[in-house]
């Protein structure tokens, strides 16, 4: 049962990621106000298309081929690049300042590098 939940909630945000990414590198400027950037020219256009949206859609890949293969080892990989992510938004509210707007985000990022790194541990090759 936890097996199927985990799974579950992996797909879920598997499709997530997927659909942020898709609307990041399709559609950028309807992104400007839930990612909090503002490109600059084609250059941040760009930016936003490839960077951000490449990692949404990236990660999505990778958590896809381990649901489809069985191998939460890829869940591991989301998690390890998702903590990162957290870790960068900490330095940014203690160098920066705190915004509430950072709030929902973090939290949502903390709840997907929980599910991942508990699918991995109940999951994974141990």
């Amino acid at each position: 049962m936890a097996e199927t939940v985990l799974q579950g909630l992996v797909g879920l945000s598997c499709l997530f990621l997927a659909g942020l990414g898709a609307r990041t590198m399709f559609a950028p400027r309807s992104m400007v106000d839930i990612l909090a950037v503002g490109p600059e020219g084609a250059a941040g256009l760009n930016t936003m298309r490839g960077f951000l949206g490449g990692l949404f859609v990236g990660s999505s890949i990778v958590l896809a081929t381990g649901l489809a293969t069985g191998n939460a080892t890829f869940f591991l990989a989301v998690a390890t690049v998702m903590s990162a992510v957290v870790v960068g938004r900490l330095i940014g509210i203690a160098v920066d300042g705190f915004d509430k707007k950072v709030v929902f985000p973090l939290v949502l990022e903390v709840v997907m590098v929980t599910i991942f790194f508990g699918a991995y541990a109940q999951l994974g090759p141990f």
